[in-house]
C-alpha cells in the first residue's frame, strides 16, 4: 500500500521534536564553560584517587604569594632607578668618595706649595739676595750681574747649610720651548759663576721658567728687560 506524503508529516515532525533536546544538551556541554570543564577533570582526578580529599583541584598556580622563587621574578616589577641603586650605588659612592680624596689632595698639594714659595720668598728678601739680568736672547753675565752676584756668593758662604735655587727667566718672545731652553742657560751661567766664587755646588740647584712666570706683564722694552733675569730664591723645604 503507498504511503502519501502527507500521511509521513507527523511522523517526520515528531523525529525532529526528539532530536532538539539531545542536541541542545550536547551544545551546552561544549559551549566553553571553563569551570563546568575544570570540575569535571576534578572529579575525574577523584575518581583516579589522584587527589585527596579536602583538597582543591591540581591546576598550574600562576600566582606569586607562597612561592620560594616568588622574590626572583617580583625583580621584574622593580623601578629602574632602584636597580640602578641597588647594583651602583656602592661603585658609584667609591668613585664619589675616591674623586673627593683625590680633590682634597690636590687642594692640600697645591696650599702647600703656595705657603712653600711665600716663605721662600720671605728668606729671599731677608737674605738680601739680588737678580742677575741679561741682554734680548742672551745668556752672557754683564758686569753688573757680576758685582751682583759677589753679593750673593758673600751670603752663600756665610750660610754654609743654606740651599740656593736659581730661577731662569725670559721676556714673553719667542716660543716656549725656546725660552725654557734660553731660561736653563741664564740659570746655569749664575750657577757656575757662584761656583767660581766659592759657593759649594750642591748647594745650588736650577730650574728654568721660560716666559711663564713673569715679573712684569706689559708690553714694553723696560718690562722685558726686568724679565730677562736670574732669580736667587733660599729654599725653605726638604
Amino acid at each position: 500500500m503507498k504511503t502519501s506524503p502527507a500521511s509521513c508529516l507527523p511522523l517526520i515532525l515528531g523525529i525532529i521534536v526528539l532530536g532538539i533536546p539531545a542536541c541542545s544538551k550536547k551544545s551546552v556541554r561544549s559551549g566553553g564553560d571553563t569551570q563546568a570543564l575544570q570540575e569535571e577533570m576534578a572529579r575525574g582526578e577523584m575518581a583516579k584517587g589522584g587527589a585527596k580529599e579536602g583538597t582543591s583541584p591540581s591546576f598550574p598556580d600562576t600566582s606569586f604569594s607562597g612561592r620560594e622563587d616568588a622574590n626572583s621574578l617580583r625583580g621584574l616589577d622593580r623601578n629602574p632607578s632602584e636597580e640602578r641603586l641597588g647594583g651602583n650605588a656602592g661603585s658609584q659612592g667609591g668613585a664619589g668618595r675616591a674623586n673627593g680624596v683625590i680633590a682634597k689632595a690636590d687642594s692640600g698639594a697645591a696650599a702647600r706649595q703656595l705657603a712653600e714659595i711665600r716663605a721662600e720668598q720671605v728668606a729671599s728678601v731677608a737674605a738680601g739676595l739680588r737678580d742677575v739680568f741679561f741682554a734680548y736672547d742672551s745668556f752672557s753675565i754683564s758686569d753688573e750681574g757680576r758685582h751682583a752676584l759677589s753679593g750673593n756668593a758673600e751670603w752663600a758662604r756665610s750660610n754654609p747649610y743654606a740651599q740656593l735655587k736659581i730661577e731662569g727667566h725670559c721676556d714673553e718672545r719667542g716660543t716656549s720651548a725656546y725660552n725654557l731652553v734660553l731660561g736653563e742657560k741664564r740659570a746655569k751661567a749664575v750657577r757656575n759663576y757662584l761656583v767660581e766664587l766659592g759657593v759649594v755646588p750642591t748647594h745650588l740647584s736650577v730650574v728654568s721658567y721660560g716666559k711663564e712666570r713673569p715679573f712684569c706683564t706689559e708690553h714694553t722694552e723696560s718690562c722685558y728687560s726686568q724679565n730677562r733675569r736670574g732669580h736667587l730664591v733660599v729654599k725653605t723645604g726638604k
